[in-house]
């Protein structure tokens, strides 16, 4: 049993290009996406604190000097917020090794930045109760899963109550339908595992999930269970798009602007976001996302992305 005495550790993962997210994410970190005026790290802050976790470590890329400081901004009160720097892009497995001495004995529920979840923290199967349970289990790691629709896509799990039978990445012939989410819980046997013997993959990458996948086969027990909130993907604009109006939905309002932008003369119609210093006038929008800094007039725009610079991208 875990020493209870010693609450978990939050990782927060924050690397990768953002590629399917260009232009938007051309020349930002994946982390600082706007969604709804705030930028991912701030979901995934909102996210483990929810859960319990009181002190996170967010590792950036050896490039990123901006996440850092906008994960201390966006942390809520009470959370304690380090910041490693991975040097260089190695894996997942190698990303959460950057956390360092901050692992040691620790129980570590890590999270990528692009998972957004939206649920009741008080409902049976939340992050929380899934925390709760994974350091009840005694289980070596935990996977919190979603339902998915795309099961050839992704890494799926088979449970039993809540024991993992079987777990596959983008299995040709998939035995379930729920998939990794993109939080992973791991313990400290599985963290010492990871720096002595991690498995990588043929890019020379640490994996995280393969490590898992390793100790699983050889008979380390793993657990899981389903998520059943929303599970938002932010991976594409088109995703971020859709999420975006989830999300606008479901605070009850059709659009948001930001309190230093400028809106004049303009109609804002359904699932509509200005970005802090944008600037709006005579134009017609709607199912749109405006980034921060924009400047726009006369514009027509339906189910698009407007980056900074003007740059629109229809999805």
């Amino acid at each position: 049993m875990p020493d209870l005495d010693t609450p978990p550790l939050g990782v927060i993962l924050t690397g990768g290009r953002a590629t399917r997210l260009r232009p938007l994410s051309d020349g930002m970190p994946k982390s600082l996406i706007p969604l709804l005026n705030r930028p991912l790290i701030a979901y995934s802050l909102d996210l483990l604190f929810g859960a319990g976790i009181r002190e996170v470590v967010v590792v950036v890329g050896g490039q990123d000097d901006r996440t850092g400081r906008a994960a201390r901004e966006a942390a809520p009160p009470g959370m304690t917020v380090h910041v490693a720097v991975q040097a260089e892009p190695r894996g997942s497995g190698d990303a959460l090794l950057a956390a360092g001495a901050h692992l040691d004995g620790r129980y570590v529920v890590v999270a990528a930045v692009d998972t957004v979840l939206r649920g009741d923290e008080g409902a049976p199967g939340s992050l929380g109760a899934q925390v709760r349970a994974f350091l009840a289990s005694g289980t070596d790691a935990w996977y919190v899963l979603h339902e998915t629709d795309r099961p050839k896509e992704m890494g799926i799990v088979v449970l039993e109550g809540e024991r993992v039978l079987h777990l596959e990445e983008k299995p040709a012939a998939p035995r379930s339908n729920l998939a990794l989410v993109g939080i992973w819980m791991v313990s400290p046997r599985a963290v010492e595992r990871l720096r002595a013997n991690p498995a990588v993959s043929v890019r020379g990458e640490i994996e995280l999930s393969g490590t898992l996948a390793t100790m699983h086969a050889e008979g380390f027990p793993m657990g899981g269970a389903e998520y059943r909130g929303d599970w938002l993907d932010t991976g594409t604009l088109a995703s971020l798009l859709a999420t975006q109006r989830a999300l606008l939905g479901g605070q009850g309002v059709p659009a948001l602007v930001a309190p230093d932008a400028t809106v004049e003369g303009s109609t804002l119609g359904l699932n509509v976001v200005v970005g802090a210093g944008a600037v709006v006038r005579g134009c017609t929008l709607r199912d749109v996302l405006v980034a921060p800094g924009a400047h726009l007039e006369g514009v027509v725009a339906s189910n698009e992305v407007i980056t900074a610079d003007g740059t629109r991208t229809r999805v």
